[in-house]
């Protein structure tokens, strides 16, 4: 299937918003809303007015400012333009989508399910999710030609299907991650392989950010509910050992 070039607005440029212009790169013209200095060549600042001209929109923004950037832009789609979040939860986000895009834009759910630390050893195999909401056969065809050239795994699923298995994929393990680092983990000398799987999502989970990590929790409508079975188990645990 050839696809043409795209021009490809990014809102946002942190460590995920870098990532993904670096990812969409060969597929289009990177087109960069931010008040950060953007080090790669070839992308180009624009404001929010320059939207009429892009035919993808992706804001990577925090989940807790992804409403408010939706207000602000809905103005400035083009007809016809694909207005996509990246949000690590999908309720809420899709939600949002539903209720700021344009009648005449097209809307599609997606979580790439990497980041920046994930993604350092490339993306083969690397799974990401999507919830079509509001996009033609063809403009969806596109996007996952695009997301497959890049070596992705794709997964549809509802925004209710990805939450409820994101509250124990991503919740939950960033959940353990804060407490192992809180509670003082570190490498050592003489070790498992499981102590090894378990140094490594202390890793990858305190490279990101609190804000990421409240995001996940708050707004995943099915996160609490799993951290309290979590701690309800952890407890039941203790319990054992003591009656030992």
């Amino acid at each position: 299937m050839n696809i043409n070039k795209q021009k490809i607005a990014i809102i946002g440029f942190g460590r995920f918003g870098e990532l993904l212009a670096r990812i969409l790169k060969p597929y289009g013209d990177i087109f960069v809303v931010t008040k950060r200095n953007v080090k790669i060549k070839g992308c180009r600042l624009i404001a929010y007015t320059d939207l009429t001209e892009m035919d993808w929109v992706i804001p990577a923004v925090p989940i807790s400012s992804l409403e408010e950037v939706l207000k602000d832009i809905k103005p400035f789609l083009r007809r016809g333009s694909l207005l996509m979040d990246v949000c690590s939860v999908k309720v809420y986000p899709c939600r949002w989508l539903k209720k700021y895009a344009p009648k005449d834009v097209e809307i599609l759910g997606c979580h790439p399910m990497f980041g920046p630390d994930s993604a350092k050893n490339g993306l083969k195999g690397l799974q990401i999710v999507v919830s079509p909401l509001r996009i033609k056969e063809k403009r969806l065809k596109e996007v996952l030609v695009i997301f497959k050239k890049i070596g992705l795994d794709i997964i549809k699923a509802t925004p209710e299907e990805h939450d409820k298995q994101g509250s124990i994929n991503l919740s939950l393990v960033h959940y353990i991650g804060r407490g192992l680092a809180d509670s003082g983990f570190k490498d050592q000398k003489i070790k498992t392989a499981g102590f090894d799987k378990l140094m490594g999502i202390n890793e990858n989970v305190n490279n990101d950010t609190w804000q990421l990590f409240f995001d996940i929790q708050y707004f995943n409508p099915y996160s609490k509910k799993i951290r309290k079975n979590f701690l309800k188990s952890l407890q039941k645990i203790e319990k054992k050992i003591n009656n030992k």
